[in-house]
């Protein structure tokens, strides 16, 4: 057929007396039909791929619809029959430039193969993160390792087409440029090692909220690739930082604290010491009025009063034997609380503890956690739980400790100003 079609041309060309372009005229001829041939076969294929796709598996693989579209799968597929047709068709034909049209295909080929190939992973990539059960483990760096792999040997048929040389000849004669390579590719390397690990190990994952202080990172994983991480943080900056990294520096991972589904409130209040004194009757008495307390006091003023006595202490001095001062039933009140809290998880480390005194007072600490993890409803339990707090040492009899702000200053002033002007 295609000599056939080749005699008609030059026959026709020789009708019009074209002697001396007539054979090139006929060459070029030719080659605009092949072209047009092989475009009619691209789009042919593509639109028929483009509708199967559509068809058949939107329906029952959205996702991968997606991918393939996004990637544009049947663009690069329709591409290969036409280049076969193209070879086919010059195979007999152009003999004398036979060797450079048959390079030009091997090249374009490679390049369309290498990219198709490319494109299959990224869709693979996509469908893995947004499938539900696969999207907590990344695969973005080793999709791009391998991709930069398929770029590489693409390279290095393309060399190896052009120079007309074996592809084991060019491997070898690379190998000589190895340390050349290895150096510039050192951050490649180091990251697909450190994603290797991350992946692995499962260190972070896309989706954790992580602490990064040496690079100023605080929010949520967006992105794993090979040499980098992405992090949204939450002021919505999104920052850069080496895979690496993440090995070799300090990470905060606050992933175990989302899957427990409890979050740790640990914050303290600085009680004045000089507040702090042994329990009067009637310091108890009002004491008794406070909810969870009364049980509490009449429990333990008879164990102390059995200690006391087991021990012969001469009560009549306040400071003998055992008694229970205000700072201990405010610590009693704190636990209960906590304990009756509706918000706080029971099943965890829940206490209210004394610190060691500092210059600021006695720290007391409460240490629970909360029932929830959600950063709004966790601050406004926290909140309310300190708001409670503070509120209630004043009816123990207590102080909170406050360094002298400047209205304390100008009331002090003004009292000794007052006591000056009365006593004068």
């Amino acid at each position: 057929m295609i000599k056939q079609l080749e005699e008609i041309l030059r026959t026709w060309m020789e009708s019009l007396d074209v002697v001396s372009g007539g054979a090139w005229l006929a060459d070029a001829i030719l080659c605009i039909c092949f072209l047009c041939m092989a475009s009619g076969i691209y789009y042919a294929v593509k639109y028929v791929l483009i509708f199967f796709t559509t068809k058949f598996v939107v329906k029952r693989w959205k996702i991968w619809h997606q991918a393939v579209m996004q990637q544009r799968i049947c663009k690069k597929i329709a591409f290969l029959p036409a280049l076969g047709f193209v070879n086919a068709m010059t195979q007999n034909l152009f003999t004398e430039h036979h060797a450079v049209i048959a390079t030009a295909l091997g090249v374009v080929s490679a390049i369309v193969v290498g990219n198709l190939l490319s494109s299959c992973l990224g869709a693979l990539e996509h469908v893995h993160s947004k499938t539900k059960y696969l999207r907590q483990h990344s695969i973005k760096s080793i999709v791009q390792t391998v991709q930069a792999i398929i770029f590489i040997l693409t390279a290095i048929f393309c060399i190896s087409i052009i120079a007309g040389v074996s592809v084991g000849k060019l491997l070898t004669a690379l190998s000589a440029a190895s340390a050349v390579l290895l150096l510039v590719f050192k951050d490649s390397i180091l990251g697909l090692v450190s994603s290797i690990q991350l992946s692995r190990n499962h260190i972070v994952l896309p989706g954790d909220w992580i602490e990064v202080p040496a690079a100023g990172a605080d929010g949520t994983v967006t992105e794993i690739a090979l040499v980098s991480v992405k992090v949204r943080n939450w002021d919505n900056t999104i920052i850069t930082i080496p895979t690496y990294d993440l090995i070799t520096k300090p990470v905060k991972n606050w992933r175990g604290m989302s899957d427990s589904g409890v979050r740790r409130v640990k914050r303290s209040i600085y009680i004045d010491m000089s507040s702090v004194q042994f329990c009067t009757d009637e310091m108890l008495s009002r004491y008794r009025k406070i909810q969870y307390m009364a049980a509490y006091i009449d429990q333990k003023q008879t164990d102390i009063a059995a200690s006391n006595e087991a021990q012969r202490v001469d009560t009549g001095v306040e400071m003998n034997g055992r008694r229970q001062t205000n700072l201990g039933i405010f610590k009693a009140y704190l636990q209960q609380y906590l304990e009756h809290h509706p918000q706080i998880d029971p099943a965890s480390t829940l206490m209210a503890r004394q610190l060691d005194p500092t210059n600021h007072g006695i720290p007391i600490e409460i240490y629970v956690f909360t029932k929830t993890t959600e950063w709004l409803v966790y601050e406004a339990i926290q909140g309310d739980i300190f708001d409670h707090v503070i509120a209630a040492v004043p009816y123990f009899d207590l102080r909170i400790f406050q360094n002298p702000s400047g209205d304390d200053y100008r009331t002090t002033t003004k009292a000794l100003t007052e006591s000056i002007r009365v006593k004068s």
